[in-house]
């Protein structure tokens, strides 16, 4: 069977670990040239080294407007264009609204959101060349309800924002065959959330999740790849939860 990204070039952001990382081996695996792309260069690197001659690192900052323009283009120029991008480095602030400061606010918004947009206005040019594209961003369930298991009401806004961003960018890019849906996880389990989790803590969210766990990566890479490809080829401008029936309780 023939694979579902077969040709298609992708940037994830955030990729060195946790979701972005699994991203990449699902992309890679379905036939995809992947770029790494994260903050921690060496990490990019290893885990590029470790997927074989279809992914390469790359050292990224979304929060650098020009970097991040320089960065796609030369990806452009060296793969002929751009087909993926992927949304998915992103800050979690945790605790009361009073417990963030206005320095990590910015830093936040400067990620979660304005880091989102440099990122699309420096692919969309690329995409265009290919007569098309995909962005799919990571969102979180705390969209819906302000904030959560970890993310504080600051971090739910900025999640808000990127739900609002998807739904506008979906119907200005679909005339120019270029498709925008959002994934929205609830909490999965990675390195940096099992530091946060006590036993209690654990049980206390899992009690709330129908299916009776946590997200893993895989769970919202095996639907990234569903919308990456040509599988979800009518549907633009969504979100799409992988809670386990959280959100419905």
């Amino acid at each position: 069977m023939e694979q579902a990204l077969q040709g298609k070039v992708a940037l994830i952001t955030g990729a060195a670990r946790g979701v972005g990382a699994e991203i990449a081996r699902q992309f890679v695996a379905q036939g995809a040239t992947v770029i790494v792309a994260d903050l921690d260069e060496p990490a990019a690197h290893a885990l590029a080294g470790e997927l074989g001659a279809s992914a390469h690192g790359l050292r990224f900052d979304v929060r650098d407007r020009a970097g991040v323009r320089a960065a796609v283009e030369s990806v452009g120029r060296a793969r002929g264009g751009l087909d993926i991008l992927v949304n998915n480095a992103g800050l979690l602030a945790n605790g009361a609204f009073d417990a963030t400061g206005g320095e990590a606010w910015d830093n936040l918004v400067a990620v979660n959101l304005t880091g989102l947009y440099n990122c699309v206005q420096a692919a969309v040019p690329a995409m265009r060349r290919r007569g098309g594209g995909n962005i799919i961003n990571i969102a979180s369930v705390s969209h819906e309800k302000g904030g959560g298991a970890f993310g504080n009401v600051w971090y739910g806004t900025t999640k808000a924002g990127v739900v609002a961003m998807t739904k506008g960018l979906g119907r200005e890019l679909g005339p120019e065959r270029i498709r925008v849906n959002a994934i929205a996880p609830a909490v999965v389990a990675t390195d940096m959330v099992h530091q946060l989790l006590t036993e209690e803590v654990r049980a206390r969210i899992v009690s709330r999740i129908p299916l009776g766990r946590l997200a893993e990566c895989d769970d919202v890479a095996r639907l990234a790849v569903f919308l990456a490809s040509d599988w979800s080829a009518f549907i633009t401008g969504e979100t799409i939860a992988v809670d386990g029936g959280f959100l419905r309780t």
